[in-house]
């Protein structure tokens, strides 16, 4: 009974064990995009493979400081734009990979043209947005309330970024994604993402 009884203070009196997130494996999309090069794609997976080792470190260090410090208070910010840059670079590949564009009879379809006029008017919007000066991203947003769609902005990676909704469709335009291939040229890219698009994820997205 002592022993079973010290067991469970250290059992209980243990801090949590915080989940590693796990780098996803996005290399089945080298040499299957077209207008996008795999170098840099290459370049791409370890810029994201950083994020997701600086999630998990600061999740780590978060749980091992006081939390009355500034410098708690410091990397708290700091996560958010870490896990939101994880996060956001594994929707933009698990939406990359598409040959065929949204079917006119899907839900998505129908939905996008109801709230934007028509289909090609949310197309020239998205474009529109992801031509905004600045890096960011460019999502394809679903409020939950209501339903409805919006093409939305967010500053880096956690700034303008809507709570309680869902991401269906997501561009990366940080300088990284298109820069090296596209120079200046934002809508070049912009053309070869739409190009890329797997339709298929992202109204998988919008059916849950």
């Amino acid at each position: 009974m002592k022993k079973f009884l010290i067991a469970c203070f250290f059992l209980f009196s243990a801090p949590l064990l915080s989940h590693d997130y796990q780098i996803k494996d996005f290399s089945y999309l080298l040499g299957r995009l077209d207008g996008i090069d795999d170098s840099v794609l290459k370049m791409h997976f370890t810029l994201y493979q950083g994020y997701v080792k600086n999630t998990n470190a600061l999740a780590h260090s978060l749980q091992e400081m006081d939390d009355q410090t500034i410098a708690y208070g410091a990397l708290k910010r700091r996560f958010a734009w870490e896990y939101d840059g994880m996060v956001l670079h594994e929707l933009y590949f698990e939406n990359l990979g598409g040959k065929q564009g949204l079917s006119s009879k899907s839900l998505l379809y129908q939905k996008i043209a109801e709230n934007f006029g028509s289909f090609e008017k949310w197309r020239q919007n998205f474009f529109a947005t992801g031509m905004i000066r600045g890096i960011g991203w460019v999502i394809l947003f679903q409020d939950l309330a209501t339903g409805q769609l919006y093409n939305i902005w967010v500053d880096e990676h956690n700034i303008n970024l809507l709570a309680g909704g869902r991401p269906l469709l997501v561009m990366d335009v940080w300088e990284h994604a298109y820069i090296t291939e596209y120079g200046l040229n934002r809508g070049g890219y912009i053309e070869a993402f739409y190009k890329n698009i797997d339709w298929g994820v992202v109204n998988r997205r919008f059916s849950k």
